[in-house]
């Protein structure tokens, strides 16, 4: 265990903790050759260690190395850790005598537009220095906890700023996401959910920090609509200070800036910005089309509309799911058969099982990729059914009066206390009432769910969002129904 006035490598003397998370410690100690106070970043290897936190703590050192910004810790030492009790790594950094801006808000400071004006132009420079890099450094995980503001305020001066731990640094731009996700809730961006971060992707979490400087809120705790941080009305922030704010957080990093020389730009010449104008957010919506790349059959006319969602078996993902399927339950026959030499009753029952899960799979998935969907809606109901070898199936029937709403849950990330981070998938349902009033017991049909934005990575029957807005937009018409965001 480190325990304060240990001196490790006969150089660095502890003198506290200054932070501590699994598998790693920050601690403060003096370099007995320099007299000078330096971060320890210790990695020890427990029960909690992964490879990829390895791989993590390494690119820091590297990626620290090669910086020489004056708002950016510098790299000094790094060294392994052999200790009776604790193996791992060190990496040694300069020490910055400042306060986070997470410990200040909880200190309740509050900051003036003018004060969070000059910490974006500050950082701003900074991300501007990294991602203008070859490969860009993307830092992965700003957010308020990690820069850090100097005490030397004055009437016309915030303090000096700085950006630090770059534990979850990227060096390169991956349009195909990795499984390890790394950032912090409220402040990562949609892509970097599914393990993808661009330059973008730091100019969102750079806006929520600023968002929550302005607020004293939680950018996770902030109602959403459609991705869209709510966190207006901000009585002392001027308008175009507010949308740039929301372009800086917008959901799509391609409507963000498209660089932080850019935001940076705007922010200084706000008549840059294009704000919305009163025509703008009363004209006509947007009318959707069809996706080009879209199987779904749409006929309407006055008196009826019909829909018809086709089966995807012609897509990669599931062609690879059933050829999965399908060499787990011939394993599995194999595994059956083997037991049945044995003789062990126990092994065959076992093996029973695992053959009964995989031909239940099997059936599943082979039905589900054989499966057509009918929806068809008149003046007097609904039907739904489904037709797979021309036998037809009932799943869904109600009155065409009993159609009270249609909803749709826009694509969102909840915390969950077991699972960590969800993501929940959008979501379109036509609900009917089983009685006279609405506040009767009701039933819902879910019309299409989709598991992705992109044509080619869709899985099954599961629509892209891009099919479900269109969807959204021609029932909502045809019916007279508002779409309920939800």
């Amino acid at each position: 265990m480190l325990a304060e006035e240990q001196v490790l490598r006969d150089r660095y003397h502890i003198q506290c903790q200054l932070g501590h998370n699994s598998g790693r410690r920050t601690l403060l100690a003096q370099d007995l050759q320099t007299q000078e106070l330096v971060v320890l970043k210790i990695l020890t290897f427990n029960s909690d260690f992964r490879w990829e936190d390895l791989k993590l703590f390494e690119r820091e050192a590297e990626t620290l190395k090669s910086l020489s910004h004056p708002a950016i810790p510098c790299y000094l030492d790094s060294f392994e850790l052999h200790l009776p009790d604790r193996q791992g790594f060190v990496l040694v950094q300069t020490y910055i005598p400042a306060t986070s801006l997470q410990e200040w808000i909880k200190r309740g400071r509050t900051f003036s537009e003018e004060e969070v004006t000059q910490i974006a132009k500050a950082l701003l420079n900074v991300l501007s220095y990294l991602h203008s890099g070859n490969p860009p450094v993307i830092h992965r995980d700003i957010k308020p906890s990690n820069i850090l503001l100097t005490s030397d305020r004055s009437a016309h001066q915030v303090g000096d700023i700085y950006l630090v731990d770059f534990g979850s640094v990227q060096t390169a731009v991956r349009e195909i996401g990795t499984m390890t996700i790394v950032g912090t809730y409220g402040y990562m961006p949609p892509e970097q959910f599914s393990g993808r971060a661009f330059p973008a992707s730091d100019l969102y979490s750079l806006g929520a920090t600023l968002i929550y400087l302005v607020t004293g809120r939680h950018p996770a705790d902030l109602l959403q609509e459609d991705l869209l941080l709510q966190f207006e009305p901000v009585p002392h922030l001027v308008p175009s200070f507010v949308q740039w704010l929301k372009q800086m957080t917008h959901p799509n990093r391609k409507q963000r800036f498209s660089s932080a020389q850019a935001a940076l730009a705007t922010l200084e010449q706000p008549s840059l910005l294009q704000l919305p104008s009163v025509a703008s957010a009363t004209s006509t919506p947007l009318i959707l089309q069809k996706p080009h790349d879209s199987k779904i059959s749409l006929l309407k006319n006055a008196e009826a509309l019909e829909i018809y969602l086709p089966p995807e078996t012609t897509n990669a993902g599931a062609g690879c799911s059933i050829s999965f399927i399908f060499c787990y339950t011939i394993l599995s026959l194999m595994a059956l058969i083997g037991s049945l030499f044995s003789g062990n009753g126990l092994l065959i029952l076992f093996s029973l099982f695992l053959l009964g899960v995989g031909l239940s799979s099997l059936w599943q998935a082979f039905y589900i990729s054989r499966v057509n969907t009918h929806i068809y809606i008149d003046r007097k109901s609904i039907k739904v059914t489904q037709i797979a070898w021309k036998i037809r199936r009932l799943v869904f029937q109600a009155s065409r009066s009993n159609l009270y709403k249609l909803t749709y849950l826009k694509r969102l990330y909840r915390r969950d206390t077991e699972a960590g981070i969800m993501e929940v998938p959008p979501e379109l349902k036509i609900w009917a009432t089983d009685g006279v009033n609405y506040t009767d017991a009701s039933s819902s049909y879910r019309i299409g769910q989709s598991l992705s934005t992109d044509s080619e990575t869709r899985f099954y029957g599961y629509l892209t969002t891009q099919e479900l807005d269109w969807l959204a937009q021609e029932l909502s018409k045809w019916l007279e129904l508002p779409i309920t965001r939800q």
